[in-house]
């Protein structure tokens, strides 16, 4: 990658736990703090185990991996640059994933998501993790809450802790909320009303 040095970050649990994964350095790409990685897996338990996972904005795909890792059923990746989509497919094959649990999905996630992708995926897990500075975060919620079509799953949102005013969270029910540093992580429960 022009002779940049990339970052490495570990697998924290489960089958593939030590393994290191790779990530662009660049700054609009950055990898989840392995503190947060660690409480939010923690505080979901055995809800990944056969679970469908979804890692919006996957970047190297960490959050995806660790999902895996720790049992998850099948993995959505969606991501649309170019350095992290390199070091998500050389992460996926430096840890022998298989490739039927592992999906790469190349593109934006407004188009993912614009396809209604997700009906047919049928999620339990949700990640979803914008570049901070983009305004993606309302745009994403703001989808969310609209959704019309059967969806049940629970949708973990990683944000800069002031970027969300309160009523950004409009139509959609927040179970809990961590803090870390300057980042937080917001639990939601989406109910799709299938109309």
């Amino acid at each position: 990658m022009g002779g940049r040095r990339r970052l490495e970050t570990r697998v924290l649990a489960g089958a593939l736990k030590g393994r290191a994964l790779s990530y662009p350095r660049d700054p609009h790409l950055r990898p989840t703090m392995q503190r947060t990685k660690a409480s939010v897996f923690d505080s979901l338990g055995d809800r990944v185990r056969g679970a469908v996972f979804v890692d919006l904005y996957a970047g190297a795909g960490g959050i995806g991996i660790e999902a895996l890792s720790r049992g998850a059923t099948r993995v959505h990746f969606v991501e649309n640059d170019a350095g992290a989509l390199r070091c998500l497919e050389e992460n996926l094959e430096r840890c022998r994933v298989d490739r039927v649990r592992a999906i790469v999905h190349r593109g934006a996630v407004a188009e993912f998501l614009g396809t209604g992708a997700l009906r047919d995926i049928g999620p339990d897990l949700i990640w979803a993790d914008p570049p901070y500075e983009a305004g993606e975060t309302r745009l994403l919620l703001a989808f969310f809450a609209a959704v019309r079509y059967p969806l049940k799953a629970l949708l973990l949102v990683e944000h800069r802790r002031d970027s969300v005013p309160g009523d950004g969270w409009r139509g959609l029910e927040v179970l809990d909320t961590r803090d870390f540093g300057q980042s937080r992580v917001t639990f939601v429960q989406l109910k799709g009303d299938g109309s």
